[in-house]
């Protein structure tokens, strides 16, 4: 294939968030081929159970729906396309009622990840806008301070710890919260401040990393992504920088997990923890997964230094909320199941039960 692989939101507005249609999208070579349109979210041809999820870009409000087709992203850091790719009940039972309504898309998916174990597959595929100068992170973050004992924030903070002595790239912060005593209002507004986030290093954190030269064809999304397991050793290795981003390449990217189950809400199959509620741990309010550069630092003054992550420092790539109807309040999308129903402005046929791509 020649592949070379690398050694607040207004709640009337919930239905017309735009989505990208595949088919009006072509390979990912400039901004030519990035166009908007004015169909909505739908979930024809889905299982009912995605229904709970609602994932949303929010620099661009677009709505990405599981399990359907590549969406298109493009801000001024990036151009592109995201699939996502969710385990639903009827990959592990095969008497779901859902299994005669979905499309051939879906059920191609739940074939994929049935004989994996994880829960989730984020893929995308990116030329960039502007070449980095600092380390990307990708990470995982809240709104609001999470709200834990002091005896529990105690015994986290050394796991935490913990993590970082065997990552040396891994960072967190439990973030500021103004009902704090030592709360500093001035350095909130100048930005000198974290989120409450973890992070880690793009380079490492990434389960598959392809670079696609100018000329050559990129892997389809929606598809199993290869890369060699020294290539991957060798990223985990070196961390931050040992990837050369530039405006010529295509980056196709995947991150999974099997502890994460966003249909359910629910960390499980960590060794030696039963499953739980992301609740407990981040109250009612949405999670937000996010590519980040730290501008203040070069790769190599990072790994010496290791800064803070301070807010006037960051400059979001790309920044996904996810929230669920069942479990979470508040976010751009309160609940999504106040988007039920939801029907196209154009006359045409869904493209989600479709298996082009």
């Amino acid at each position: 294939m020649g592949v070379v692989s690398v050694d607040v939101f207004p709640k009337e507005l919930v239905p017309t968030i735009p989505v990208m249609k595949k088919k009006e999208m072509g390979p990912v070579t400039g901004p030519s081929n990035i166009h908007n349109n004015h169909n909505v979210v739908s979930h024809k041809g889905q299982h009912s159970e995605l229904e709970k999820i609602c994932i949303l870009d929010t620099k661009t409000m677009s709505r990405i729906v599981p399990n359907s087709e590549p969406i298109c992203i493009s801000n001024e850091c990036f151009e592109g396309e995201v699939f996502f790719m969710v385990r639903t009940p009827d990959v592990d039972n095969a008497k779901d009622n859902n299994i005669h309504s979905m499309g051939e898309t879906p059920k191609r998916i739940s074939e994929y990840l049935k004989p994996k174990k994880r829960h989730f597959e984020f893929q995308f595929q990116i030329k960039l806008k502007k070449v980095p100068t600092g380390p990307l992170f990708l990470g995982c973050e809240v709104e609001h301070p999470i709200k834990v004992g002091r005896v529990t924030k105690s015994l986290t903070s050394f796991l935490l710890a913990m993590i970082r002595r065997i990552n040396s790239g891994f960072h967190y912060s439990w973030g500021v919260d103004p009902k704090d005593k030592d709360y500093d209002v001035g350095a909130v507004k100048e930005g000198n401040y974290e989120r409450t986030h973890l992070s880690f290093p793009v380079e490492a954190s990434m389960d598959r990393i392809i670079i696609t030269k100018p000329g050559e064809t990129p892997p389809p999304l929606g598809h199993e992504l290869h890369e060699s397991n020294e290539s991957v050793k060798r990223r985990r290795k070196l961390g931050a920088g040992c990837i050369d981003w530039n405006l010529k390449d295509t980056y196709t990217m995947c991150l999974w997990s099997a502890y994460v189950d966003w249909i359910k809400w629910k960390s499980l199959n960590v060794p030696g923890c039963p499953s739980f509620s992301m609740s407990t741990v981040t109250g009612n309010q949405p999670i937000y997964l996010s590519v980040y550069e730290l501008t203040n630092c070069s790769n190599d003054e990072y790994k010496k230094k290791k800064p803070e992550h301070y807010q006037k420092d960051v400059s979001i790539y790309t920044r996904l909320e996810f929230s669920n109807s069942t479990a979470t309040e508040g976010g751009m999308v309160e609940r999504f199941s106040k988007s039920k129903g939801l029907q196209r402005r154009e006359s045409e046929p869904s493209d989600t039960d479709s298996d082009t791509f």
